[in-house]
């Protein structure tokens, strides 16, 4: 429904809005409206009973086929969805009519049809699309006995067969790379060393076809690899490469996904600490996303963690305020809405620590708690950890941190082994420090300063880690020792 109102022909040939007394056009307004929610509302909305009759199921059935039939006629603009789906789709519908005009013996204006299809399929470099608008030519010819013209219309079918064979093989390939490597630690910690060999296999079958849909599946497969790599330099360096070609005219257009490579870019240069560039281009690049769409809130984390990183607390709070108020944010799926919880106790923790005069900037819905966040929460638990603790720093007795430096160290034996989890042991262990001070603000920052030092000298690890800075161990450590000086000035 959403999807029709929204992408649909304002006239919606389908469905006769002009008839305000139709059934129908209540059903459809009612939905619209959002003034039901249930099948019982509608009964009672158009017959005054809740009782779900005969009629009121006969009614849902064909405004569901209307709805559904109407797909047909959605609209989808290229600057907001991918140039080759919405041209494959084209192509498609066209071929659709070619083959009913076919199964009625109109073979003439079925060609016709066919042409526009084959020169849309090329302009997009649609192989499959190709394969099947030659092999509806091959039945006009065959059965009007064009012997020439199917010869010919043959051959070139199977130089597309051969393209659309590889084609094939190296979405296998894709398909099962990205599987492995989106499944458990284990299972892509296994397979990351056959990635490599299945990027090279994927380059070769693009140098032996130069179909862009190859090279779109090794563009985005390298990707992944080199965020799992934590190689984001890499990343960068990759982007840049794909527009030459693009420019150059060796990979077609209408498979460069902008928008994908503008969100990798922002990130990468999220990781790469380069967050005055990443805010530049983020503000910029949000403009290409849909606010009403799941891409939109993923860019905006993005965004939103450049601007905590760079200590850009006023703009934190717009960017987490617009995204909050934004109607869409419901229809996110509950652990991106933890994620944004998350980010909003980070920043409620930071603020809390500004002067005055900045704390008055941040949006008031910043410091209304929205959801609760289970403590167990996989993904979340270091970062619940480390504000739980920083929290309770102005608020306990000294007493009471013997409890509270056993979960760290418990957490730190059990969750962080390895090179990997460097940067938050040794946070940790600051933390640890200050407990072991007693709070004190003057003796943590001194017994403090070596570990401090090697915090800062220690990079993030790569995105396979499970855990991400929501804001930079550093900055909170800084949070920290005001929180021990505000201490101080109270006792």
């Amino acid at each position: 429904m959403k999807l029709v109102v929204l992408r649909g022909n304002k006239s919606l040939p389908l469905l006769n809005q002009q008839d305000e007394n139709s059934l129908e056009t209540k059903l459809f307004n009612f939905i619209k409206q959002g003034t039901i929610t249930s099948d019982e509302d509608a009964a009672s909305a158009l017959y005054g009973d809740q009782k779900l009759t005969a009629n009121y199921r006969m009614l849902k059935s064909r405004m569901r086929k209307k709805l559904f039939n109407q797909l047909y006629y959605l609209e989808f603009p290229a600057d907001k969805y991918s140039l080759t789906n919405a041209e494959s789709i084209k192509v498609e519908s066209a071929l659709l009519k070619a083959r009913v005009l076919i199964t009625a013996n109109e073979y003439k204006l079925a060609d016709k049809l066919i042409a526009q299809a084959i020169d849309a399929a090329k302009a997009s470099q649609l192989t499959s699309c190709m394969v099947r608008a030659l092999e509806l030519r091959l039945v006009i010819h065959s059965t009007v006995i064009n012997k020439k013209p199917y010869q010919e219309t043959y051959e070139e079918l199977q130089s597309h067969y051969h393209i659309e064979a590889q084609e094939r093989a190296a979405t296998g390939l894709f398909q099962r790379a990205h599987l492995e490597l989106g499944a458990s630690v284990s299972i892509r910690n296994a397979y990351m060393p056959q990635v490599p060999e299945v990027l090279e296999k994927l380059q070769a079958l693009w140098l032996n076809t130069k179909s862009t849909m190859i090279y779109n599946a090794f563009h985005v497969l390298s990707i992944f690899y080199l965020e799992l790599q934590g190689d984001f330099k890499a990343i960068s360096d990759l982007i840049t490469h794909a527009e030459q070609l693009l420019a150059k005219g060796e990979v077609n257009s209408s498979w460069f996904n902008h928008k994908y490579n503008s969100f990798i870019r922002v990130y990468a240069l999220l990781r790469t600490r380069q967050y005055e560039s990443g805010l530049k281009l983020a503000k910029d690049y949000i403009q290409q996303f849909e606010p009403n769409t799941i891409n939109w809130f993923a860019f905006m984390e993005n965004y939103l963690l450049l601007a905590l990183h760079a200590g850009r607390y006023s703009l934190a709070g717009e960017l987490l305020h617009k995204s909050l108020e934004n109607p869409f944010y419901h229809e996110i799926q509950q652990p991106a809405k933890e994620r944004w919880e998350l980010y909003r106790r980070y920043l409620l923790l930071i603020s809390s620590l500004l002067p005055r005069s900045l704390q008055v900037e941040l949006p008031k819905k910043v410091f209304v708690e929205l959801i609760a966040l289970p403590k167990d929460k996989v993904g979340y638990n270091l970062s619940l950890l480390v504000l739980d603790i920083i929290k309770s720093f102005s608020s306990r007795n000294i007493d009471d941190y013997e409890s509270q430096a056993e979960r760290i160290k418990k957490y730190t034996a059990k969750h962080l082994r390895g090179e990997k989890a460097e940067r938050a042991r040794l946070f940790l262990r600051l933390l640890l420090l200050a407990m072991k001070k007693e709070l004190d603000f003057i003796q943590t920052k001194e017994a403090g300063k070596h570990m401090y030092e090697k915090l800062c000298q220690t990079p993030p690890p790569g995105d396979a880690y499970a855990e991400v800075e929501i804001v930079p161990y550093e900055q909170l450590w800084e949070a920290v020792l005001i929180v021990l000086m505000q201490r101080g000035n109270r006792a």
